[in-house]
């Protein structure tokens, strides 16, 4: 019989049909299986996994014609999940999707697919976005994803169908309006690199591990509790910003800003973002404050094996009275949580310059016998103390910024940053 036969029936339900198609393909699949799992038993797992994928899609497969190229799609995502499920160490970067998959068969995006999902992506709600990252980047369960919710799985699994088809129905709109996927007119590269999972919130990634650590730390070393600020704005107006903080806060040259159209950036760092958040809440009378929050910050400089255009970073701010508030005894507290965390890796502080601080330093680890900038800090004007409703004859404010993927890869010995993205502890 006609294999294209044999596939229409099949997809009319046809069971023995097929059965005829296994047959007639199975030692191709198996042969794919196996050039990605380099193991038969497993190879065969993920043959009979591929098998029971593709027979509940069969009846989206609208040419038959295309059924070979489809089966074998299915199969070398197959062999990657089961791959992933197994292993226990560090995936290799070209493994990973730069965003995530809508279901389990597809493992490749053309073009204008994926820059349609990065647009659809950015506009879930904080929630949802954080949900997704777990499920597709962090490979978490449905149930551990329920427990952490404090839902039942049944439900969790429900809310998840949702968010997929809320992302279909995004990208779907795309396609027929054959318009750019950008929301609110954001260029495509924009887009892109604000859909980059948020690897803070993914426990067993390094950055998300470093992350869990240092909270843990800084409030030791620092003696007091640090409240969480969540959620910031990634998209800044810097005319607005220097205007809302009396000064020019721009410590990086012109070119390694993302420009998103003639008057907005994506924030280079957390300290702006953090402190046009507290201007904006206000922080009445000079009440102390003792602020935490992580986030990703974009650089358009070029990749390396130190350096990423899209990171993760770590602001502290600190405002308190003058006398319980010694800049030097925070830089040292800085540097304890830094030995706490990265025990007996030698540290240097260098005096530097920040628009916004009157004394500032940068903080280095040693790497292989080189010095690696993984923090800035200082202390901030006069202007800023002001700004965060304190009084500078009574008060001090200090800031810090960590790059997170550097102290990972110092952390986890990883020798290329690029590599942390998809890595896991």
């Amino acid at each position: 019989m006609e294999l294209n036969a044999i596939i229409l029936q099949a997809q009319a339900g046809n069971l023995v049909a097929y059965a005829r198609l296994v047959e007639m393909t199975q030692q191709m699949v198996h042969a794919v299986c196996f050039r990605v799992l380099r193991h038969s038993p497993d190879a065969l797992d993920a043959a009979q996994e591929a098998y029971l994928r593709a027979f509940k899609r069969l009846g989206e497969l609208r040419e038959p014609t295309a059924f070979a190229g489809w089966l074998r799609r299915i199969a070398i995502t197959t062999s990657h999940d089961l791959r992933r499920q197994r292993r226990r160490t560090f995936v290799s970067l070209d493994e990973w999707p730069e965003v995530p998959m809508l279901d389990e068969l597809e493992s490749r995006w053309s073009e204008s697919q994926r820059l349609s999902l990065a647009a659809a992506l950015i506009k879930l709600s904080p929630e949802d976005r954080r949900l997704c990252d777990r499920f597709y980047h962090g490979n978490w369960s449905t149930q551990r994803l329920a427990d952490d919710a404090g839902i039942a799985e049944p439900a969790l699994r429900k809310r998840l169908e949702c968010i997929r088809n809320k992302l279909r129905k995004e990208i779907e709109m795309n396609e027929q309006q054959n318009s750019p996927p950008a929301p609110d007119s954001l260029p495509a590269r924009i887009v892109e690199m604000l859909a980059k999972p948020t690897l803070v919130d993914l426990p067993e990634n390094p950055v998300g591990v470093i992350t869990d650590l240092l909270r843990q730390q800084f409030p030791n070393h620092i003696g007091a509790p640090l409240e969480e600020i969540f959620d910031l704005n990634e998209i800044l107006d810097l005319n607005e910003a220097c205007r809302l903080l009396g000064c020019d806060p721009l410590y990086i040259p012109m070119h390694s800003l993302h420009s998103v159209d003639a008057n907005r950036i994506l924030r280079f760092d957390m300290t702006v973002p953090l402190l046009l958040h507290v201007r904006g809440k206000g922080a009445g009378g000079g009440s102390p404050l003792r602020l935490i929050t992580v986030g990703k910050v974009y650089r358009n400089d070029g990749p390396s094996s130190t350096r990423l255009q899209v990171f993760h970073q770590l602001e502290l701010l600190i405002m308190d009275d003058i006398t319980n508030l010694n800049p030097w005894a925070f830089i040292g507290s800085v540097l304890g949580t830094l030995d706490a965390v990265l025990p007996r890796v030698p540290q240097r502080l260098d005096p530097t310059d920040y628009p916004i601080c009157s004394h500032a330093w940068d903080v280095s680890l040693e790497r292989d016998g080189v010095m690696m900038n993984v923090a800035g800090g200082g202390v901030y004007r006069p202007e800023i103390v002001r700004i965060l409703g304190g009084d500078p004859a009574r008060h001090t404010a200090c800031g810090l910024g960590l790059g997170l993927e550097r102290l990972a890869t110092l952390k986890y010995h990883i020798d290329d940053i690029r590599k942390v993205e998809s890595a896991r502890v």
